[in-house]
């Protein structure tokens, strides 16, 4: 499939691709699934890389204007490099996975996909969130500040009860994906103007100059928007320099 021509077809006249560049395709799913707060956190640490090695960062999630807003202001991403769509259309023309689906609430579906049925992988996940990860880098700098909502109750410093290592502490996963969380549900609203897309999955595609792909990879499960979830960007290595 040449992605490429499909995204270009779907946003007609809104030029969002520079010519003879690489590009680096991130689908999300709704702004307000945690894959697509986590993921690009990772992003964002990447984006001085990925300038420095002549990479345009092109991510489209799903919600309004007002949810990529306060997703960009809370993750720290460019928002000149993201893109709102109101549904699932363009995800249906790149075939991507819709997730589990069924005539109950789009939210029961989705809890249903975190116990892990119909999405392979997630209890796995989600236990490493809170066990740690001796192969993936830590979170939290010593001195930084955990927000939980509007309190600041704890700094980074408090793993090092687990671990004083660089690897990922236990717990250390698990209490960024509350903070994402507590973000989320107390903005609901924003981040879910239409609730029937929070089990969409998405996708990475990788481009070179010439719109060939070089790295390509689809979501199938929650919390499993990488090939090597402990090295979500380790594709990264194999392609720049």
């Amino acid at each position: 499939m040449n992605y490429k021509n499909v995204i270009k077809e779907f946003f007609g006249k809104e030029r969002i691709f520079l010519d003879q560049r690489k590009t680096l395709i991130v689908l999300l799913g709704s702004f307000a699934d945690f894959d697509s707060f986590e993921y690009s956190q990772q992003l964002s640490a990447q984006s001085t890389r990925l300038a420095n090695n002549s990479v345009d960062l092109i991510l489209i999630g799903i919600g309004s204007e007002n949810s990529k807003e306060s997703f960009c202001k809370f993750n720290k991403i460019d928002i000149k490099n993201v893109f709102a769509v109101p549904d699932a259309e363009l995800h249906k023309k790149l075939n991507l996975n819709p997730g589990f689906v069924s005539e109950m609430p789009a939210i029961i579906n989705l809890l249903i996909m975190c116990m892990g049925i119909s999405s392979s992988g997630t209890i796995k996940e989600v236990l490493r969130g809170y066990l740690g990860d001796a192969n993936a880098k830590s979170l939290f700098a010593f001195d930084e500040d955990i927000n939980l909502g509007p309190f600041c109750l704890m700094k980074g410093n408090m793993f090092d009860i687990f671990s004083k290592k660089q690897n990922l502490r236990p717990f250390e996963l698990a209490t960024r994906r509350l903070m994402n969380m507590i973000e989320i549900l107390l903005n609901w609203n924003t981040y879910v103007p239409d609730s029937a897309f929070l089990t969409q999955r998405g996708a990475t595609i990788l481009l070179n100059e010439n719109d060939e792909v070089l790295y390509e990879f689809i979501s199938e499960s929650l919390l499993g928007y990488a090939s090597k979830m402990s090295a979500p960007l380790s594709f990264l290595d194999d392609i720049l320099n």
